[in-house]
């Protein structure tokens, strides 16, 4: 196992808000997806199992590997104490050989929810209907969950993809929701905060292809629960991987015959992933009057909708494989970020003689400056500012 790289990921967000006081959770949860993409990809495995992620005080970041599917490369999930996130979060990345591999070190079932359809059985995650059921994937020789559109008049069951264990969490944690699925078409919603009868405001995504309907009309738009405007096309087709985000920070409260309320400021985003080259939709609806007495979080929903008849059974349909829910208020209280890989920031004091920048510095024993001889790339190691006028012992 060796080091060959240290880099560092900037994420960069834009019109940030800190968090609400109501959120007091130790850790946020960083997507990071695109890093592939960048131009060290050629320095990591396919999976990215060779990356270890670190704080800027160097603590190591638990992670969970997202594995590559289709045209959808892999992804990492990371847990990032708060303290260590601001407008310009900053994370170092070190880069091992390609040979070796490391296994998720963040577990899932506690604040990370998730369905893998290859092992998870869907019983366990989602209400059960008789539109459900896994198959065989022949693109990685694992499973897929087929959640297709079941009319149901007596409101006996279910009628599409419905979860059953993401209730629960506080609406002031906000909520991020990414699926990965191996076909979405057509005439689809996902709510990330339904009921099986009626639903609670979150958001809501929807995408139409009115070709597909009696209207027959060519129009395909995908919208967005509080956005003022559509995209007029449709956002995801075939195999893709949705993001979806909601953040509920409340600025009033009560009580009154009802129960207890709150009023809230409500973002919501949807969009292809988290980096600045995703495509997304946003809208906000600030200073809502409307008091809600609900403080959690309901299930996610995903609706395959609108044929009713036979003749467009092919699309009547989406295949799921996988889902993760967590709270995040980095993403959902946020606008895209923009995350970015580069080589890491050169900080502290370096060392001149002349015009000669010397690649070592001691205190004693103690190595407090290091670079590297041949090419003077930076290794990590500074002298603070803080300590520069203290009497040093300088060996070079």
């Amino acid at each position: 196992m060796t080091l060959q790289k240290k880099l560092q990921i900037n994420i960069v967000m834009t019109n940030y808000n800190q968090r609400s006081g109501n959120y007091s959770s130790t850790y946020d949860y960083i997507y990071l997806d695109k890093l592939a993409s960048t131009a060290y990809s050629s320095y990591f495995r396919s999976d990215l199992k060779n990356l270890k992620i670190k704080t800027s005080n160097g603590s190591e970041c638990q992670v969970l590997y997202i594995p590559s599917y289709g045209t959808q490369g892999a992804a990492i999930l990371a847990r990032v104490p708060v303290n260590q996130i601001s407008q310009t979060t900053k994370l170092l990345l070190d880069v091992y050989d390609t040979g070796t591999s490391f296994s998720s070190t963040l577990s899932t079932g506690g604040d990370v929810i998730m369905f893998d359809a290859n092992s998870d059985t869907y019983s366990q995650f989602f209400m059960n209907y008789s539109g459900l059921s896994i198959n065989i994937d022949s693109t990685d020789g694992g499973h897929f969950l087929r959640a297709g559109f079941v009319p149901n008049l007596e409101g006996t069951s279910p009628t599409d993809l419905i979860t059953n264990i993401a209730s629960g969490g506080s609406l002031s944690n906000g909520r991020v929701t990414i699926a990965r699925f191996k076909r979405i078409a057509g005439n689809v919603s996902v709510n990330d905060n339904a009921t099986y009868h009626g639903t609670t405001t979150g958001s809501v995504m929807m995408q139409s292809d009115l070709n597909l309907t009696i209207d027959q009309a060519n129009l395909k738009s995908t919208l967005l629960t509080f956005a003022d405007n559509e995209k007029s096309y449709c956002m995801f087709n075939g195999a893709e991987t949705l993001v979806m985000a909601s953040s509920f920070d409340a600025y009033a409260s009560g009580s009154d015959g009802e129960g207890d309320w709150k009023q809230y400021h409500i973002h919501g985003r949807v969009g292809t992933g988290t980096s600045n080259t995703s495509d997304y939709l946003e809208g906000f609806l600030r200073n809502n009057a409307t008091k809600f007495y609900q403080n959690s979080y309901a299930e996610v929903q995903i609706s395959p909708e609108w044929y009713a008849t036979t003749s467009f059974e092919e699309y009547n349909y989406v295949d799921l494989k996988w889902l993760i829910i967590f709270p995040s208020p980095l993403f959902a209280a946020n606008g895209i970020p923009q995350v970015t890989v580069t080589k890491r920031d050169k900080t502290g004091i370096r060392l001149y003689k002349g015009s000669h920048e010397y690649t070592k510095a001691y205190k004693g024993s103690t190595l407090m400056w290091d670079v590297n001889d041949s090419d003077m790339d930076d290794t990590g190691l500074h002298i603070p500012d803080k300590i520069i006028n203290h009497n040093w012992d300088w060996v070079f």
